[in-house]
């Protein structure tokens, strides 16, 4: 007999359901930019365990989609900046450009021979082009013309609440209101400059601008490509000194997140509260060189006592009286510049140096650990290319120890593509603003890997496989002997039919992990394997079927095995071109947390979600998006999580006193 709270939720999903199939008469194209984000997270990312509504990995991809990569004018290092652009595909687009000329439309890319229509419908939204180049730059009178003075406005407004009250709230823990507030507004001239407010509260926390963010970019003054005013962040070589808080790692694509690009220099637009410089910085060209100069004093949160640093908290939460004392307690100055030498408009090598030190003492826990106040960073990288073989890397000294990546990736054919990627971070290694290729989400420590991998468009489809082998050689946080482990992921992607595309996924994991018989620590190992279904039907360009079955096992040896399933129907719809629609289902079962299941959903755009799901229940939400006028976009998600056999939902001020969790979201944009 099924549960009458499960029987409604199908309901209202079944009318979702068939309200959108009776209603073929309506006539609309989707916001490719909004609904193929979820699509392109899926594809390059793994589910991870980072289930922050509010995760900066989606910034990755809005800052494409704000500052769009000119196809007429970037060459092959910066197209390779485009999610699924390698290099060979981005010498497709340059060798065509060459050939034939400037593009006209973006839609001119799916006659670039050999690019493929699916690969050009994924990037559309992160591309852009410009015909006549010097409407872009000063006029004779080096004064910018009138229709670059006025700005382009964006505004968004959103807010989040749960629907019912966590312990929190209720008993007082939490100082301000169970309201997520986010509000941002950028100010854009034609690509001449950018002015950026952001403005965000935390559920729990009291203050509506308790976060705060602001910057001015002005492009193009002469030689000075970029000068950014505010907060920023840094990005060069492979990530190993510099990087933004979030990256690309590994993911179904086997060969395009590992190599990372670049972009130097950026404003920073997103509302994670760590991580980020405040101050200046500048990237000028001047012949084959480009210099960033840059200067940043930021406050950041951290537990001190007795003047030295104990933690330095990243959740960026203010809701307790504990977690207010600890807001914004080390200041953190920083200084530096990076020279870049571009050999051609492939082939480039770069030095970098800066400093950060801090008003207090981190106090190491161990010999290895990060201790004193002021640190100096050295690096060098390169990205070069010799005919069908392209080698990138970068080298770090950290005033202790030398960490180094190298990747090496071969195109033997235009349909089979090969790289590798080596990684050795020592354990006196540690990197303050860094996100680089590592199996700990980004940690440049105590590891050493070698990663191989391949991309082949098969007759029956695209095949992407990787094996990842790593080695932690000193002892970790929960480890307290030498581990390591090894990963596989086999992932096929093939056309059935002009409308129905299937995919299959198999991934393997083990890796060592501490086991505690309740006298003495040890090492096990553990194995997990994740088995994936799913089908995708296109019927038209208004309406999408999506169907995933994912089952997956989880032992450590020596102990009673795991297991759980998930199964999602999703359909996303078009209406007019008033209206979008989209709505998921999932049923899942897992035998505890360890084999939960995680699966990306397609969120307000801004905002990206990866729930952990395990224990027994359904889930199901709903977004909508009404386009009254074309300038401006009315938004909202309902999701609600349902577990019948549960009395309580999560733990500490979090917890809920029920089995059902259900949140709504609203979001206001306006552009133009």
């Amino acid at each position: 007999m099924i549960p009458s709270k499960l029987r409604i939720s199908m309901s209202l999903f079944l009318i979702v359901i068939c309200f959108t199939i009776v209603s073929p008469f309506l006539n609309s194209q989707s916001d490719t930019a909004e609904y193929n984000t979820e699509d392109v997270l899926d594809d390059l990312l793994q589910e991870t365990q980072d289930t922050d509504e509010e995760s900066g990995i989606y910034d990755v991809l809005e800052d494409l989609i704000l500052n769009p990569v000119d196809i007429n004018k970037a060459d092959i290092s910066q197209l390779q900046r485009i999610p699924y652009i390698d290099y060979v595909r981005a010498e497709l687009i340059v060798n065509h450009r060459k050939k034939y000329g400037v593009f006209y439309s973006v839609q001119e890319l799916f006659s670039v021979e050999n690019l493929s229509n699916e690969i050009v419908g994924k990037i559309l939204p992160f591309v852009t082009l410009t015909i006549n180049t010097s409407e872009l730059s000063f006029d004779e009178d080096g004064a910018w013309d009138s229709f670059a003075i006025v700005p382009g406005i964006k505004m968004r407004n959103r807010v989040t609440t749960d629907l019912q009250n966590r312990k929190g709230f209720s008993d007082g823990g939490f100082e301000g209101s169970k309201y997520k507030i986010y509000n941002r507004i950028l100010l854009n001239g034609k690509g001449k400059y950018q002015i950026g407010v952001l403005t965000e509260k935390d559920a729990g926390e009291k203050p509506i601008d308790e976060f705060d963010s602001y910057h001015l970019t002005i492009n193009e003054i002469g030689p000075i490509e970029n000068f950014i005013a505010g907060d920023f962040l840094l990005e060069n070589g492979q990530g190993l000194v510099l990087w933004s808080p979030y990256g690309l790692s590994k993911g179904s694509d086997a060969v395009y997140p590992i190599k990372k690009i670049p972009k130097i220099i950026k404003a920073y637009t997103s509302a994670t509260e760590n991580n980020f410089f405040r101050g200046t910085a500048a990237k000028i060209n001047w012949n084959d060189f480009t210099f960033v100069p840059f200067f940043s004093k930021n406050k950041l949160d951290a537990n001190i006592e007795d003047g030295f640093i104990t933690s330095t908290p990243v959740d960026g939460l203010h809701r307790t009286e504990g977690e207010i004392n600890r807001r914004k307690t080390l200041t953190e100055t920083s200084y530096g510049s990076i020279l870049r030498y571009n050999l051609d408009s492939r082939n480039n090598i770069s030095a970098l140096y800066y400093r950060s030190s801090y008003s207090s003492v981190f106090l190491p826990d161990n010999v290895y650990d990060i201790s004193g106040n002021k640190f100096d960073y050295y690096s060098v990288s390169y990205d070069l290319y010799f005919g069908n073989l392209n080698v990138s890397g970068e080298a770090a000294y950290n005033s202790i120890s030398v960490a180094t990546i190298n990747n090496f990736q071969f195109a033997f054919t235009r349909d089979f593509i090969f790289i590798t990627s080596i990684r050795n971070y020592p354990r006196n290694y540690f990197s303050l603003h860094g996100f680089a290729l590592a199996e700990r989400s980004g940690t440049i420590q105590n590891e050493f890997a070698i990663y191989n991998g391949f991309r082949w468009k098969s007759p029956i489809g695209i095949l992407n496989f990787y094996y990842d082998q790593f080695k932690f050689p000193y002892s970790l946080f929960n480890t307290p002997l030498p581990s390591g482990g090894n990963e596989i992921l086999a992932d096929l992607t093939s056309s059935l039919s002009r409308s129905v595309e299937g995919k299959a996924r198999y991934k393997y994991e083990k890796k060592d992990i501490s086991i505690n018989d309740g006298q003495n620590r040890n090492v096990g190992e553990q194995l997990k394997q994740n088995y994936r279904m799913e089908v995708i039907y296109t019927a038209t360009k208004k309406f999408r079927l999506r169907t995933r079955f994912e089952y997956n096992t989880f032992l450590i040896k020596g102990s009673q095995g795991e297991s759980g399933f998930l199964f999602f129907e999703d359909l996303k719809y078009s209406f007019t071109g008033l209206a979008d629609i989209s709505a998921r289902i999932i049923f899942f079962k897992t035998d505890s947390f360890n084999s939960a299941l995680y699966e990306y959903e397609n969120d307000l755009t801004g905002v990206m979600y990866n729930p952990a799901l395990f224990g027994e229940g359904l889930r199901w939400y709903l977004v909508g998006r009404i386009k009254p006028f074309k300038i401006f976009t009315i938004s909202f998600k309902y999701s609600e999580t349902y577990k019948p056999n549960e009395k309580k939902l999560s733990s500490g001020n979090s917890e809920i006193d029920g089995n059902v969790d259900n949140r709504f979201s609203l979001q206001l944009d306006l552009n133009f």
